[in-house]
């Protein structure tokens, strides 16, 4: 049962100016060591993480509850699998929430086109509600 969607767009400049501003700060609040690493070693590491912060949000909007309840940014990650397909891995708050919300999959695409960046996050899980009746 889909249980949330969320959708997110990010103008790539505005990750560039961030990045130009605040620097390692920036990115060790927003993002994990992997996918630090991951989107510096791309010829554009700007689009790699504005991409990857449109996800995030994504995310967030899908659950209805943002970064509330002790979720942090790093707490939701974004890798791809073995054929490139992206998907999200949840540490820490993130992953404690998934399970008591009873979260059971998350679908992710992602899409940029300079300027933008778009991310969409569809949720599966059990209906808390009627499964408890």
């Amino acid at each position: 049962m889909i249980i949330g969607s969320g959708i997110d767009i990010v103008n790539i400049d505005r990750i560039e100016r961030l990045l130009d501003r605040w620097g390692d700060h920036f990115l060790s609040r927003v993002y994990t060591e992997a996918e630090i690493c991951r989107c510096q070693q791309r010829s554009r590491p700007s689009e790699c993480f504005a991409i990857r912060f449109a996800a995030k949000e994504a995310f967030l909007k899908a659950i209805g509850s943002g970064l509330r309840h002790g979720i942090q940014w790093t707490d939701i990650e974004v890798e791809n699998d073995p054929m490139g397909k992206p998907l999200l891995l949840f540490h820490r708050k993130a992953k404690e929430i998934l399970q008591t919300r009873r979260i059971e999959r998350t679908h992710l695409t992602l899409s940029h086109d300079r300027p933008f960046a778009v991310a969409h996050v569809l949720i599966e899980g059990k209906d808390n509600e009627s499964s408890d009746r």
